[in-house]
């Protein structure tokens, strides 16, 4: 892609606070408080999923962090293409196009996610069960979230306001707060209704298939399909190590049950600080080359951005105190987590400008693979965090 010139990096220190502080951090709030949604319902159910679903365990950070890769890259993808004109409209064919292919990119590294979870808990009635769960859910969800990213791509856009910004960190918490307790109530919807469960999977099958004949795929587009599919079924092989992890320690987490509430928001606000740090670098990199990363005011960017990782920390356990609360059970701060937290996201954002500046050096198109592979080591390094505060809390 030849460089374009564009007018990134042009603002003083006090606009770029403004920018962070009145819209990122909104951004950064609304996607905490969606977390816990699936925080609360994942705390009172995660003893009954250990127990009677252990598989969902397994594959449960990589469906989460799958479909929040899926649709934030599908979110930096456009808006790339909104920089240049390609898209108008949320009903364009090229958003139809790039929902189905989202969809459709989350089938393999979903089986990669089932068949090594039942390799370790073992194939059963129940592991079948959870296949027709994950599939049921994957489309439904995908059409929910294809259309959302479109949504909360190009209105702020319109509206002047850096998508990069925004759009990636609220589409992989919609993710989350959709995803835990969907996979929920189709557990429910199975044990009470059975046949009904099967004549809807068959429905969401019916409807993607139906999606695809309503796409225009172009080259550009097949090779987008490849790159993201071949990504993800990779990071999906990473992510058998946070689910098993999860399953495997799921007796010391269930003994302080704050932690199965606040798992799905430390994984999504680490991954939201590393995913913005990715999508600002991929798309100053696509319109101005690796020569805007030299540019001093990227890193002031940054740097304003890290301004909120006390805030969402600290505000992460104190939410977290009151749901647990409602669900029940009492919690209290954790200081280990409110202290190590700033910590885990800076190495993650790091990460994150690093692989979008490694991808497209190797000429590989960083809308397509940095956030999701930064995403995925966040939730190994935020997985692995929990466990350690798990066993310190309790002792194990």
């Amino acid at each position: 892609m030849l460089p374009v010139e564009v007018t990134v990096g042009t603002r003083g220190w006090r606009e770029r606070l403004k920018q962070t502080f009145l819209v990122t951090f909104p951004a950064l709030l609304l996607c905490l408080a969606l977390d816990f949604v699936g925080g609360g319902v994942l705390g009172k159910n995660f003893e009954m999923i250990a127990t009677s679903y252990p598989l969902l365990l397994v594959i449960l950070p990589g469906l989460s962090d799958l479909r929040g890769n899926v649709f934030g890259a599908m979110a930096s993808r456009m808006t790339t293409a909104l920089h240049l004109g390609k898209i108008r409209g949320i009903l364009d064919r090229e958003v139809t196009t790039n929902v189905s292919m989202a969809i459709g990119s989350s089938k393999i590294p979903l089986i990669v996610l089932w068949v090594a979870g039942a390799i370790k808990l073992g194939f059963s009635h129940s592991a079948f069960i959870v296949l027709l769960i994950v599939i049921a859910s994957a489309i439904v969800i995908g059409l929910l979230l294809g259309y959302s990213t479109a949504v909360i791509t190009i209105f702020p856009y319109r509206w002047g306001a850096d998508p990069d910004m925004i759009a990636a960190p609220l589409i992989t918490s919609v993710a989350d707060v959709i995803t835990i307790p969907t996979l929920v109530y189709l557990i429910f919807f199975y044990e009470d209704h059975e046949a009904a469960f099967y004549a809807f999977t068959a429905l969401m099958i019916v409807l993607f298939v139906l999606l695809i004949f309503l796409s225009d795929y172009k080259k550009e587009h097949v090779r987008a399909f490849k790159e993201v599919t071949g990504v993800l079924t990779i990071l999906a092989l990473i992510e058998i190590f946070s689910g098993s992890t999860l399953e495997s320690y799921s007796d010391v987490i269930s003994k302080a049950i704050i932690l199965s509430v606040m798992y799905p928001s430390i994984l999504d606000s680490v991954g939201n600080f590393a995913s913005i740090a990715a999508a600002t670098t991929s798309t100053r990199l696509n319109l101005s080359g690796k020569s805007a990363l030299r540019n001093r005011e990227f890193y002031l960017d940054v740097s304003a951005l890290l301004l909120l990782t006390p805030i969402i920390g600290f505000l992460t356990n104190y939410i977290a105190v009151h749901v647990t609360s409602l669900i029940g059970y009492h919690a209290a701060l954790i200081w280990p987590f409110i202290l190590g937290y700033p910590l885990l996201v800076v190495a993650n954002m790091a990460i994150g400008v690093f692989i979008a500046y490694l991808s497209h050096r190797f000429n590989i198109d960083p809308d397509n693979v940095a956030i999701p592979t930064v995403t995925t080591i966040s939730d190994v390094m935020g997985t692995l965090f929990v466990v350690l505060l798990a066993k310190m809390m309790v002792g194990a």
